[in-house]
């Protein structure tokens, strides 16, 4: 089955102070690491940034094949405009939309929240109460109501959120395929970075 994956890569990074995207972890940039963990099920890397594609042809040059680079539409403007960037680039029925700096994805969870699309517009999980609406699964005509709501000028994933039909999936379910949660846990500030080293080692 077909399957485009939007991966989120043009934020500013503020608080990490460089790009996330290059950051190196198991001998591999974070982006490269996503790539690799959904290679096998996804047809397509809609990869949105706001840097010259030059920088990042060396990690994706054996994927080539399989990425289309995109610039975001206002550089900067949060992840529903990275999201809205990529809509017009999207073939698939069902969208997978990641972000950079989540690099321990975990395959088998995503593959289980996949089959849970069914009717609704997405499949959302919630953890301790808050809405984790990156990494996973969207439906293309859910994506074209981003648009919509991007139109009008409101820029949060949330007032997206509110405009669809999803299923919720609670925390207890996601540790059954992923015990420590890490493929909901941002990487996004050099603490956070450090934790991470810190744990390099017993990630596999």
């Amino acid at each position: 089955m077909s399957l485009d994956c939007i991966v989120l890569a043009g934020g500013q990074s503020k608080r990490m102070g460089r790009d996330k995207a290059f950051l190196p972890f198991k001998n591999k940039t974070f982006l490269r690491n996503i790539l690799e963990r959904i290679d096998g099920f996804c047809s397509r890397f809609l990869i949105v940034v706001n840097k010259d594609f030059s920088l990042y042809e060396e990690q994706v040059k054996d994927l080539k094949s399989k990425v289309v680079f995109i610039k975001d539409i206002n550089p900067y403007d949060g992840p529903l405009n990275g999201i809205v960037s990529a809509y017009p680039y999207i073939k698939s029925e069902k969208v997978l939309i990641t972000t950079c700096d989540t690099p321990v994805i975990n395959t088998e969870l995503l593959q289980k929240l996949s089959i849970q699309l069914n009717n609704y517009d997405a499949v959302i999980p919630e953890i301790d109460s808050k809405i984790q609406p990156l990494n996973t699964f969207y439906t293309k005509n859910a994506v074209e109501k981003a648009v919509e709501i991007y139109k009008q000028g409101k820029k949060s994933l949330m007032a997206w959120l509110d405009n669809l039909n999803y299923k919720t999936i609670n925390k207890e379910y996601i540790r059954k395929y992923d015990k420590e949660i890490l493929t909901y846990k941002s990487i996004n500030t050099p603490e956070s970075y450090k934790w991470l080293l810190e744990k390099e080692d017993k990630i596999k």
